[in-house]
């Protein structure tokens, strides 16, 4: 039988770990990916592939424009997903607002026939009135082996800091499928970086895929590997839809899938704890050390 690999090489500094991703048909003819070369050599075809694509990475902005005789103040959010904006202009009463963009739109936000003149603004994604729902999430890996959470609540590693403290930490032979852990609206995608290591330099780097909950929550599904992502901006996912596969991009020591709950509160990033359920109802609590058997 012949068979086609090819090989993702990348390049690395002295502060990166270095990998090299094999990707090839089994007998079925589905897709295996994998950090560990092919133990069978005969008639195999190696190439090195390239990924290239533009990438594009829109973020939220505040503009202004002219219509006519009227100057007009604009807030942009490309996301698919509410955004809350705080913008500071003398134009406003009281020198600032607060406003909430709906998902994949553009909000008039003053209009004037005289110049809008200079102004500050931030943005956070979620809306701030988003109250989470004590949902319970279907373990996001789609594999029939057992794995182990590495890195639970609080961990010590890095999730220390408000955005990621009730995160966890899954290792996964690279090229395991990811899975939406709940129903939702594909926010963002991000699957085009190759590299990682626990240098600074990668921490805004790793690949990723967001999803929006009915809720106003939202799934951040990190570290996944290039240009593997399934889905793409706006798309409906059910729980266990294959969302990408995993890998080790951005700030990462080897091979796992960050998955985080997130909300806006007061124009801040906030992690929110959770709780998983199994196929066959067993409810639990995700703790560092505890191995997942996909079979519960």
């Amino acid at each position: 039988m012949f068979i086609r690999f090819i090989v993702l090489t990348l390049l690395i500094s002295s502060e990166a770990f270095c990998q090299e991703v094999y990707k090839y048909k089994d007998e079925s003819g589905k897709w295996v990916f994998t950090d560990r070369r092919p133990s069978n050599k005969n008639d195999n075809e190696f190439d090195i592939v390239e990924y290239k694509r533009e990438v594009i990475k829109p973020a939220p902005r505040v503009f202004s424009r002219s219509a006519g005789s009227m100057n007009i103040l604009v807030a942009d959010n490309p996301y698919h997903a509410p955004v809350e904006f705080l913008v500071k202009s003398s134009r406003l009463a009281g020198g600032s607002k607060k406003y909430v963009v709906p998902a994949a739109s553009q909000k008039d936000l003053y209009t004037s026939p005289q110049k809008i003149g200079s102004f500050r603004y931030r943005w956070r994604l979620g809306d701030p009135s988003a109250r989470e729902d004590g949902h319970l999430y279907k373990f996001p890996v789609s594999s029939k082996l057992s794995h182990k959470i590495t890195q639970g609540f609080n961990g010590r590693f890095s999730h220390s800091k408000l955005p990621n403290i009730n995160a966890i930490d899954i290792a996964l032979p690279v090229g395991t499928d990811i899975s939406a852990a709940r129903d939702g609206v594909v926010i963002w995608v991000k699957d085009d970086y190759h590299m990682g290591g626990k240098n600074k330099y990668f921490l805004d780097k790793a690949n990723y895929v967001k999803v929006l909950h009915e809720d106003g929550t939202y799934a951040t599904y990190a570290h996944i590997l290039i240009a593997t992502a399934t889905v793409k901006p706006g798309d409906i996912v059910k729980a266990g839809d294959v969302l990408a596969r995993s890998g080790s991009s951005g700030y990462s020591t080897g091979p796992h899938l960050h998955f985080v709950i997130r909300k806006n509160v007061g124009l801040k990033t906030v992690s929110i704890p959770f709780r998983f359920i199994s196929d066959s109802g067993i409810t639990y609590t995700p703790k560092k050390g505890m191995v997942i058997d996909p079979l519960l």
